[in-house]
């Protein structure tokens, strides 16, 4: 068995199974990164090993004004040009140093792959396939990029070495289950932040692709350029008065970019909001929304974007779904929520639908049917409203939200569980000692796993994990003392290995 996981999980590595082929080998030749330093024409790029090697070109591409739509004024992207060629010389674990050989590189400018020939040796109805996502593609070979059909699937040479072999699905020699694969995560540092945030969210603000690390701290957000190594600060927005309790981004709109959902509870009803970035700032588009607001499917944000009656008596009540018309928040039908449904923690995972009850149990949903569910036990943050009563102050406590991942060609979802102190047992002061990630699996359709990722504890409460497109697992914490200068966050960036 150990044998036959071992050889499944090589294959795996090389992408069997993670998406079609065609669209492997399309990633292949999109390949993209930042200039991170300039000493002359020696150049530092965010491209190491496995993304970049040696001899190989690259554009330098700056980006210009936003592209608005004369009619919608929506923002569809940013002019592009040309201002200068790469070539690569030595390449690191986590970067290459290049030399440049036409033109102009400036920091901060993007890189993209140069294509001046890719050639195809082997059947037809491959050549088909691979000309659908790579246009370039021609029959032959001795190009810079030859491109061969294989028993295992397509190897890839560059100038005749050979650089990448993408795998097809039945290239596996055993079928892997993901319960079998025992991870081990490794937590780096990123940046230490000001304070505790309260939610994040990944964000393509600027409708490009490239994403944005927003954090909703109590009565602001802070909007990050998130680097290969680091995290920058580009620019912030002072909330409204009311308590902010959660924060996430979708194309809810139907636009390239992306729109910021805050939700915030004044008294204790919601007045939540929707914010567009418009150059270095964000700008409301509406505001005082009557839910709160979630997107349960980012690849598919307009068609799940949802919102939930709150108050104090029912706590989390009625759902619906939304339309963002405008500058108008419509209710456009019923939303068949599950029982116990909370927004806060809820995202789709596959067929399924996952949340983090009122009780801290983990539920997994398909349709209407109950798939799964914990012990109590799970969620619990640092987000929460503090609401008088006349019975005194009442704690409303909202739980973070999980991520869905891949990796190794499985599709797996993170969900978090933070351990109370005995502060807050017993004074009801809000305060946590550890905060825990849990992996979650299918070991089959509707049979779920759940079980600890060994190395994810950490000494503060968890309040997000994020999931880069390019597969970075993100995680902020976050931690409070008696008093408020003793309080703060940090964002780490997991490193997953199989043990």
């Amino acid at each position: 068995m150990a044998l036959g996981v071992l050889l499944a999980l090589l294959a795996l590595l090389s992408g069997a199974g993670a998406q079609e082929l065609s669209e492997r080998v399309r990633g292949f030749f999109q390949r993209e990164g930042y200039v991170v330093k300039v000493e002359g024409d020696r150049v530092l790029v965010d491209l190491g090993r496995g993304r970049a090697f040696v001899g190989e070109e690259f554009d330098v591409i700056r980006e210009g004004r936003e592209v608005v739509h004369p009619v919608t004024r929506q923002v569809l992207g940013r002019e592009r040009q040309k201002v200068g060629r790469i070539r690569v010389e030595e390449v690191q674990e986590g970067f290459s140093y290049a030399r440049l050989v036409e033109g102009i590189a400036r920091e901060g400018e993007k890189v993209r792959l140069r294509l001046e020939g890719v050639c195809f040796e082997g059947s037809e109805e491959l050549l088909f396939r691979l000309r659908t996502a790579l246009p370039e593609l021609r029959r032959g070979k001795g190009c810079t990029y030859d491109l061969r059909e294989v028993k295992e699937g397509i190897g890839v040479e560059f100038r005749g070495s050979p650089v990448a072999l993408f795998s097809s699905p039945s290239a596996s020699p055993d079928r892997v289950l993901s319960e079998d694969v025992n991870l081990l995560a490794r937590a780096r540092l990123l940046r230490a932040l000001p304070g505790v945030p309260v939610s994040a969210d990944l964000c393509d603000l600027t409708g490009t692709g490239k994403e944005f690390l927003v954090v909703l701290y109590s009565g602001r957000l802070e909007v990050y350029e998130l680097l290969r190594d680091e995290l920058v600060r580009r620019f912030d927005y002072s909330l409204p008065s009311g308590v902010a309790v959660g924060l996430q981004c979708g194309k809810i709109d139907g636009g390239g970019q992306d729109l910021v959902l805050v939700n915030m509870i004044s008294g204790d009803s919601p007045r939540s909001m929707v914010l567009r970035a418009v150059g270095d700032s964000l700008t409301a588009v509406v505001k005082n929304v009557p839910y709160l607001m979630g997107v349960l499917n980012k690849e598919k944000a307009r068609d799940s974007f949802v919102g939930q009656r709150f108050n104090l008596r029912d706590r989390f009540g009625p759902t619906v779904r939304l339309s963002l018309e405008g500058e108008r928040i419509r209710e456009v039908g019923a939303f068949l929520a599950p029982r116990g449904f909370r927004i806060d923690s809820a995202f789709t995972f596959g067929e399924y639908l996952l949340f983090t009850d009122t009780s801290g149990r983990v539920r997994v949903f398909r349709g209407d049917s109950e798939v799964f569910s914990t012990e109590e036990g799970f969620g619990g943050s640092y987000a929460l409203a503090e609401v008088l009563t006349d019975q005194g102050k009442v704690n409303l406590v909202f739980n973070p939200r999980g991520a869905q991942v891949k990796f190794l060609g499985f599709n797996l979802a993170f969900v978090v569980k933070n351990h109370a102190g005995t502060v807050q047992r017993f004074l009801d002061i809000v305060k946590y000692n550890r905060g825990e990630l849990f992996l979650l699996g299918e070991r089959r359709r509707g049979v779920f796993f759940l079980r600890p990722l060994r190395g994810s504890n950490f000494e503060e409460a968890v309040q997000v994990v994020l999931s880069t497109k390019e597969g970075r697992i993100l995680v902020l914490t976050g931690r409070t003392g008696m008093l408020t200068l003793q309080s703060r966050g940090e964002v780490y960036e997991l490193e997953l290995r199989v043990l």
